[in-house]
């Protein structure tokens, strides 16, 4: 699958269930992206056009990354959903490389209370949000 086979795809139908994207919009906006609208977080998060770029705060790339990771595991196409990452990557401007070392960070014990609860918030958002549906 190409890179320009992904982005079509994604003009045609969402690729991150609306529901979830909504959830993690309130946990992450104004936490690890700067402030943006809820609509631009759901196209940010479905490879489509936003109004601005998605900026990520500064010492976010780790939960960042640890997001990107958690969503991609609830995208039906596994393949899909490896190229979905690379996208989102370069929208973040994180290299594949720190992506690769980072994105269990969050999980490791002892990284702090502050990961513990960013990733509790996130694993109740997806779950709330797959009980919607």
């Amino acid at each position: 699958m190409t890179g320009l086979y992904l982005k079509e795809t994604a003009k045609l139908f969402d690729i991150v269930d609306l529901t979830i994207c909504c959830s993690l919009y309130k946990i992450c906006n104004g936490n690890q992206f700067e402030h943006m609208k809820g609509t631009d977080f759901v196209d940010f998060m479905n490879l489509k056009e936003v109004s601005r770029p998605v900026v990520v705060r500064h010492r976010e790339n780790s939960r960042v990354c640890y997001l990107l990771y958690v969503v991609s595991k609830e995208i039906m196409n596994e393949s899909l959903a490896k190229e979905w990452i690379q996208h989102m990557l370069e929208q973040c401007k994180i290299s594949p490389g720190y992506y690769k070392s980072h994105y269990r960070d969050a999980l490791n014990p002892g990284t702090g209370e502050t990961n513990a609860q960013f990733v509790k918030a996130i694993e109740k958002a997806i779950e709330k949000a797959k009980s919607v549906k």
